[in-house]
């Protein structure tokens, strides 16, 4: 094998073992998903809460400079509320919150200690 062939041949295989398998940055980054909220630990939300949340549509937009918007709309009624995001790992941090996310069909599933999440990604 020639020098160059040799380099070619190391270089490629550092890049494939510097790669990063799992979330980054640019599968949420400037993209906007809607929520399905499945709580795992009823602890501390009442049936009334419980009958709310089920009753509301979100949608999480995620920002290039890791700020982000979450809109819930509970019938005629529609709130934004801002959130800061992160990647770190294979989590996704939403306003220091660690979730962790499994890449799902057309979005993904966010988990924590108490909820799951799951966001599909709109056009």
């Amino acid at each position: 094998m020639t020098y160059w062939a040799r380099s070619i041949c190391g270089l490629s295989f550092g890049l494939l073992v510097g790669c990063q398998t799992g979330v980054r940055d640019l599968d949420f980054m400037n993209k906007q998903f809607a929520a399905t909220f499945n709580i795992d630990s009823t602890k501390g939300i009442d049936s009334t809460n419980l009958a709310t949340l089920s009753d509301s549509k979100a949608v999480y937009s995620f920002s290039e400079d890791g700020k982000g918007t979450n809109h819930i709309q509970m019938g005629m009624l529609s709130k934004d509320t801002p959130f800061t995001w992160k990647v770190q790992g294979d989590s996704l941090l939403i306003d220091n919150k660690p979730y962790s996310v499994k890449s799902e069909n057309q979005g993904f599933l966010l988990k924590s200690d108490s909820a799951k999440i799951f966001l599909s990604q709109q056009p």
